[in-house]
């Protein structure tokens, strides 16, 4: 009788189908480029799309296999931008600057900006996406002379 019971709960097992996202690619991680970095608080997709890569688009999967001269993929984060053509604007979240420790404390400055920034191990933060380092979300930070971003932690008040 015990043998039997294991051998329904194998079966059972076995029969599990795959989810979605495990049948894809994510497109954030596969193709540079095809996401836009965003902040940490953009919302939930979890869909699967068909890319584009020859005018970048990205739109909503649906059923049927993605027409000729695209391919699917899974985004995570994202958002319809219009329903009727099944556009997706796909984002791949950056986690907060300061969270990380990359901020400084906040001093009255000019033109603050939020940039994409890419802080190499131990060493200065650069704007974009130019170094091999990590990239992070700065909320309130200012480009200096040599090229570097200093991230402010936000005003206290």
């Amino acid at each position: 009788m015990h043998r039997t019971a294991f051998t329904l709960l194998t079966l059972v097992l076995i029969a599990i189908p795959l989810t979605a996202d495990a049948e894809y690619r994510y497109l954030c991680t596969s193709v540079p480029g095809a996401c836009e970095y965003t902040p940490a608080n953009v919302p939930k997709l979890l869909a699967d799309v068909c890319y584009n890569p020859a005018n970048n688009a990205v739109k909503v999967k649906g059923t049927p296999a993605c027409p000729n001269g695209t391919r699917p993929f899974t985004v995570i984060y994202g958002e319809v931008l219009d329903p009727a053509t099944g556009d997706v604007a796909a984002y791949a979240p950056l986690d907060d600057a300061c969270g990380a420790g990359r901020c400084v404390d906040y001093v009255p400055h000019d033109d603050p900006q939020e940039y994409t920034m890419c802080c190499e191990n131990g060493g200065p933060c650069w704007p974009g996406l130019g170094c091999e380092g990590v990239l992070y979300w700065c909320h309130d930070g200012v480009c200096n002379e040599d090229g570097t971003v200093t991230c402010f932690n936000a005003e206290l008040t």
